[in-house]
């Protein structure tokens, strides 16, 4: 796997053949995708870049301006088209991109994606969190909540309590909520894959079932044993489907699997 930069932006890829641009999350980093990246690198050109959360190249926080510096990254990359996914927000800025730059999208993958419901994590979150409060919260994600170390858990508390970073958190939690596309979602003409963990608390089974009947072109495939953060749970069956869904790149719209993993 490759680690590249940019003076703009950073990202890590793998392989070549169809650009796949997978986006973190509000609390993530591309590093998340790693195994995904292993995975799908003889399949397609995988991409995993940084989103700028904490950057102010995007100096206010809105899915919409996430959307562009997405577009503004394939242009840096000479991509003319590329299948969009993410994970919580960053699937919420997927979906935005395919509405504001449906030529840019060939299609979507979503995993645990906001955009119509999502549990905040800022939500009540104390001025000063503890340890204690960060890891209570962070176990909420995962289905297996050994993934949950005490290293992740000092760094995620230092990011909602050091001012500058915790703003934009609160910043970019606050426009997702706002940004709801629900209204907006039929509007998508791009296949799209919708990937969810079973026993997601973040964003429920039944968001996964909206996403569903509201996106026409969409195939939902369920990952039992498995939170809002399948890429991070299960990354080899999250990758298989992924393979599968571009070898078919055309599937039946309302078609529902339950796909097996390993213990």
């Amino acid at each position: 796997m490759r680690v590249l930069a940019h003076p703009q932006y950073r990202w890590l890829e793998r392989g070549e053949g169809e650009a796949v641009v997978l986006l973190h999350g509000l609390m993530g980093q591309m590093h998340h995708w790693d195994e995904v990246l292993d995975d799908l690198g003889g399949a397609c050109r995988a991409l995993a870049p940084m989103l700028p959360i904490f950057d102010p190249v995007v100096a206010r926080p809105s899915i919409d301006a996430l959307a562009g510096w997405v577009v503004d990254f394939l242009d840096a990359l000479e991509i003319p088209r590329a299948i969009i996914g993410g994970n919580s927000l960053g699937g919420h800025v997927a979906l935005a991109a395919a509405l504001a730059y449906p030529e840019r999208v060939r299609g979507l993958i979503l995993t645990g994606s906001s955009g119509l419901f999502e549990r905040s994590f800022t939500r009540g979150v104390p001025h000063r969190p503890t340890a204690d409060y960060v890891r209570e919260k962070m176990e909420e994600v995962f289905f297996d909540r050994t993934l949950v170390t005490p290293e992740w858990v000092e760094s995620v508390r230092r990011t909602v309590t050091e001012r500058p970073s915790a703003l934009r958190v609160l910043g970019f939690a606050r426009a997702a909520k706002r940004d709801n596309l629900e209204a907006r979602l039929g509007d998508i003409a791009a296949p799209t894959l919708i990937l969810w963990g079973a026993e997601d608390r973040i964003t429920p089974l039944d968001v996964a079932g909206r996403f569903q009947a509201l996106i026409p072109r969409s195939r939902l495939v369920i990952l039992p044993c498995c939170g809002h953060a399948p890429m991070l749970e299960h990354p080899h069956a999250f990758a298989a489907v992924v393979r599968h869904w571009l070898a078919v790149e055309r599937l039946q719209a309302g078609a529902t699997v339950r796909a097996g993993v390993s213990r």
